[in-house]
C-alpha cells in the first residue's frame, strides 16, 4: 500500500519538474501510471478470488459421501438455536447393547441434497408448508417441519415382510417457564399403507382411511421424561395401542440430533432411538400391512415458530436383514453398507456397533476363520482421496475387531479399492449408500 501511495505522488509531481526533460518524465509517468494499474487490477484479482472461494466452498477436503456445502444459516433461519452432535456418552461404548442391523439392499434414501435452501423438499408431499434448511455445527441438509403440518414420502414399492428404516431427528423447543409442562412439541412418524385417493377421489394427504397405520410418536419432555407412544391401526381402526414408554436420554437432546431405527420382520416391530431399545412388539402390526409410505406429523400449540423446531434427515430404508453366519461361513462373502462413519473420515459413527457385533459373534465361533476386511466409496469426490479413505476406514474396523471383541488381528488384513468396484448406480442415493460398503471375505 505504501508503494502505491509513492507512486501517485510522483504522479502528481511529475508535471511540476518542467518540459525539458518532457520525453524522459513522459515516459516515467506511463510507467508509473502501469505499474499502478497493474497493482490494483492484482487487488481486485484477490479480492474477486476470496469471493469466488466462499460461494465455491474452495479448499474443502471431499471425500466419498461429502459434496462442496451449502452455507449454513442458523436452525430453520429464523430460529437462534443450534444443533449440536451427541455428547460423549453417546460413544460407541454407550451401545454396547445395541443389536439393530439394517437390511442390506437399499430401496429408499433421502437427505434432500437436491433441494434448494428456503423451498420445500421437491420429491415429498404436504399440507401446510415445510422447508429445506442447513443447520450450524452440520454438513448436511434437513426438511424443516411445520406445526399443523403432514409431510409424506414419495411412493415406495411395496415394502416386504423384513425391512428397516433408519433417519435423524432434532427437535428443538425454547419455552418460557410458564409454558413448560403442559406444551409438549410431537413428533410424529408413520409407516403407512396407503391408498392414492379414496372412493370420493380425495388425495392421500386428506385421506385418513389408510389399510394400515404403524405410528410412534415421540414427546420430548423438558419437564421430566420424554416419551415415546406406539400405535398401529387397520382400516382406521385400532389394531394395537401400544403404552408410553420413558427415554430418559432423550431429555439432553433437545437441539440436538437423535437417530431413530426400525425393524419391521412380519408383524414383529422394534424401535431403538439412539442406543436404546424401546419397543419390541411381537404383534405389533397388521399381518396384511404392506407399507407403500413414510409420513411425520407435527403437532404443538406453540405457534411462535421461533420456539419449536422439528427437522429430519438421512432417511434410508433397507430389505431383508443379512444371516452374515451363513453368507461369511458357507458362501466365503459378507458384504454391509450398515458400518456407517463421519463425512470423510475414517471415524466409525456408533450406530454402527450392531453390525460390527454380528460380525465380531460370527468370528468369534469360528476361531478358524481369517477374513479380508475391504472398504469402498461411491464415486463423489476425487479418486484418489476415495482411495485412501477406503484404505483408512477397512483400517478402523479391523482396530474396532481387535480392541472391542478381542478378534486376533492376526486373522484380519484390510484394503481399500475406494470408488473403482461399484455394485449400484452412483448417480442416484440409493446406489451411492449401496457402493459405500464394507466386505468381508472369508480367506
Amino acid at each position: 500500500m505504501k508503494n502505491i501511495f509513492l507512486l501517485l505522488l510522483i504522479l502528481i509531481l511529475v508535471p511540476a519538474l518542467g518540459s525539458a526533460q518532457g520525453g524522459v518524465l513522459r515516459k516515467l509517468k506511463d510507467k508509473v501510471k502501469e505499474r499502478v494499474d497493474q497493482r490494483t487490477e492484482e487487488g481486485m484479482d484477490k479480492g474477486l478470488d476470496k469471493a469466488e472461494d466462499k460461494v465455491k466452498g474452495k479448499g474443502k477436503a471431499k471425500g466419498d459421501d461429502t459434496e462442496d456445502e451449502p452455507k449454513t444459516e442458523p436452525v430453520a433461519k429464523t430460529s437462534t438455536a443450534k444443533a449440536d452432535t451427541a455428547p460423549a456418552s453417546q460413544g460407541l461404548k454407550s451401545y454396547s447393547r445395541y443389536d439393530f442391523v439394517p437390511g442390506d439392499q437399499i430401496v429408499y434414501a433421502e437427505d434432500f441434497e437436491q433441494d434448494v435452501i428456503g423451498e420445500f423438499p421437491l420429491k415429498w408431499f404436504t399440507n401446510n408448508r415445510g422447508e429445506t434448511v442447513t443447520i450450524e455445527g452440520q454438513s448436511n441438509k434437513w426438511m424443516r417441519m411445520y406445526h399443523g403440518s403432514r409431510f409424506v414420502s414419495p411412493a415406495l414399492k411395496k415394502l416386504p415382510d423384513n425391512f428397516t428404516l433408519e433417519f435423524d431427528a432434532i427437535i428443538h423447543f425454547n419455552l418460557k417457564e410458564e409454558e413448560k409442562g403442559y406444551v409438549n412439541p410431537t413428533l410424529n412418524f408413520h409407516l403407512l399403507d396407503l391408498r392414492p385417493t379414496d372412493a370420493n377421489g380425495r388425495s392421500y394427504m386428506q385421506n385418513q382411511d389408510a389399510l394400515a397405520d404403524a405410528q410412534f410418536k415421540v414427546y420430548p419432555g423438558e419437564v421430566g421424561e420424554s416419551q415415546l407412544e406406539f400405535q398401529s391401526e387397520e382400516k382406521g381402526a385400532i389394531y394395537l395401542n401400544g403404552s408410553q414408554k420413558a427415554v430418559p436420554k432423550l431429555d439432553s437432546y433437545n437441539g440436538k440430533v437423535f437417530h431413530v431405527a426400525i425393524w419391521v420382520q412380519k408383524e414383529r416391530i422394534r424401535c431403538w432411538i439412539n442406543s436404546e431399545k424401546i419397543y419390541d412388539l411381537p404383534k405389533g402390526i397388521p399381518a396384511s400391512a404392506k407399507f407403500n409410505r413414510l409420513s411425520f406429523d407435527i403437532n404443538t400449540s406453540v405457534i411462535n415458530e421461533e420456539k419449536i423446531g422439528m427437522y429430519v434427515t438421512n432417511i434410508k430404508v433397507a430389505q431383508g436383514a443379512p444371516d452374515m453366519r451363513s453368507k461369511l461361513i458357507t458362501e466365503g462373502k459378507l458384504v454391509t453398507s450398515g458400518i456407517l462413519f463421519d463425512v470423510n473420515s475414517d471415524k466409525i459413527k456408533p450406530e454402527s456397533y450392531g453390525v460390527i457385533k454380528e460380525i465380531a459373534s460370527v468370528l468369534t465361533e469360528n476361531s478358524t476363520v481369517k477374513v479380508k476386511v475391504v472398504g469402498h466409496t461411491d464415486s463423489d469426490g476425487d479418486a484418489a482421496k476415495n482411495l485412501d479413505l477406503s484404505k483408512r476406514r477397512a483400517a478402523s474396523v479391523k482396530a474396532m475387531l481387535a480392541s472391542e471383541f478381542k478378534i486376533d488381528a492376526s486373522r484380519m488384513e484390510t484394503d481399500g479399492l475406494g470408488e473403482t468396484k461399484p455394485v449400484a448406480d452412483n448417480a442416484t442415493k440409493e446406489g451411492k449408500l449401496q457402493n459405500r460398503r464394507v466386505e468381508f471375505i472369508k480367506q
